[in-house]
């Protein structure tokens, strides 16, 4: 009876601390709102790269400004080759990573002409950052140098993490 008790007392210790250890490491993953945006309308742009369609998000920089990653996911039909930037503090549009979104061409067993991507994009101190508050917003248009492209978007999002 003895041992079946410390049993269940070193089971209970020990998913106390698994609920610890994954309570604190779900905390880590939280985003603050300012850092989230979602939009659940379409839009619709036609445009020579690159032209702010948004949405915008906005951090704060500590004293010692440090990297952070920006994920930016669309659905979206365009009728050519476009890309997808991001402008930081009003900035230029400029590309931090990925950013073409090909033509697409439909082959059989296609139910439809919206497509999903998703851009990863690291934005360094030497890229504009500032300490205290740091706005973000997509950008968009034909590829550079190329004619104006239509992009219809359809449900996005746009978040910012910072490095810690």
């Amino acid at each position: 009876m003895r041992l079946v008790s410390q049993l269940n007392k070193k089971i209970a210790l020990f998913v106390a601390l698994a609920c610890l250890v994954l309570g604190g490491s779900l905390s880590a993953f939280a985003v603050p709102t300012n850092q989230v945006a979602r939009v659940e309308t379409g839009q619709s742009v036609t445009a020579a790269c690159c032209v702010p369609i948004g949405p915008t998000v906005r951090i704060n920089e500590p004293a010692t400004v440090t990297p952070v990653i920006v994920t930016f996911n669309t659905d979206f039909v365009v009728n050519g080759t476009s890309q997808f930037g991001l402008s930081v503090n009003g900035g230029p549009c400029t590309f931090f990573g990925a950013t073409v979104v090909p033509s697409l061409s439909f082959g059989p067993g296609s139910n439809g002409p919206f497509m999903s991507s998703s851009f990863n994009w690291v934005v360094l101190p030497s890229d504009g950052l500032v300490q205290g508050s740091n706005t973000f917003t997509v950008c968009a248009g034909g590829a550079t140098g190329g004619p104006p492209v239509k992009i219809d978007l359809g449900f996005r999002t746009l978040t910012v993490q910072i490095g810690k």
